[in-house]
């Protein structure tokens, strides 16, 4: 549990900030800001996920495909995310926010593999 709670607590937070009616929120003052709030909510949430997935000890199928199990579940938690902003007063479901969601993903997806690979090369050398 120790990994999995912060995946879960940060769901949490993308959910609250999601219920945030639009009237409520402060118009973003820099251009961009929509998208930089998106991109380090669910690039962050891919990170957790990964993490809870990769050192888990229940499942070896989700230790082993953590990579592709992490990005199949922040897809489906943007999406639920976008269908549940449909519901929030002066919000509203965007398929754009959703491939900024994916994308975030992706990008960390990407650094993972880099410093895992980085990482392995280093313990199989010695290095480090």
């Amino acid at each position: 549990m120790k990994f999995q709670l912060p995946a879960l607590i940060w769901m949490g937070v993308i959910f609250g900030l999601s219920s945030v009616p639009g009237s409520s929120l402060s118009p973003m003052e820099f251009p961009d800001a929509h998208l930089i709030a998106h991109s380090l909510l669910f690039g962050m949430l891919y990170y957790l996920v990964y993490r809870a997935f990769k050192y888990q000890s229940y499942s070896r199928f989700l230790s082993e495909f953590s990579l592709l199990v992490s990005l199949l579940l922040v897809m489906l938690y943007g999406a639920s995310d976008e269908y549940h902003q449909s519901f929030t007063p002066g919000r509203s479901e965007e398929l754009k926010d959703f491939m900024i969601d994916v994308v975030a993903a992706v990008v960390v997806l990407v650094i993972v593999v880099i410093f895992e690979k980085v990482r392995d090369n280093r313990k199989k050398f010695g290095t480090g």
